[in-house]
Parts: C-alpha cells; structure tokens; sequence
C-alpha cells in the first residue's frame, strides 16, 4: 500500500494511564491524543505501542495522585 503526503513521524507516545490516552509525537512538532473509551482499548493500543515502537520511544505520564490530608 502507497501512502501519499507522509512527511510526520512518531518519535515518542506519552501513555497516560490515568486518564487512558495515548500523546503521539512527530519529528515535525505535531501531537495527536488518542483516548480510549475503555480499559481494553487501553490495553489493545498499548500492545500496538509496545510491538512496534523501540522501548525507549515509549514513556509515562506522572500518576495523578490525590492526598485528603
């Protein structure tokens, strides 16, 4: 398959388990967000991430952690 007009590609994915999103980063400065809908589309995305990307192109967001003291 021939893709056209390709010039952008993903140097690192943010994953952000907390809010289940995914901050895909191109070489040329763009940032896409993919948010899934549920924990196994989480999962599923995450596969595709640790497949085909080089583990140090993959990195994660601080936890969101919550104190009531």
């Amino acid at each position: 398959m021939y893709y056209q007009g390709m010039d952008d590609f993903v140097f690192e994915v943010v994953v952000d388990i907390c809010s289940r999103t995914f901050k895909l980063k191109s070489d040329n400065g763009d940032n896409k967000i993919i948010a899934c809908e549920d924990s196994d589309e989480f999962m599923r995305v995450l596969e595709v991430c640790d497949k085909m990307l080089e583990p140090e192109m993959v990195v994660y967001a601080d936890l969101a952690i919550t104190s009531d003291k």
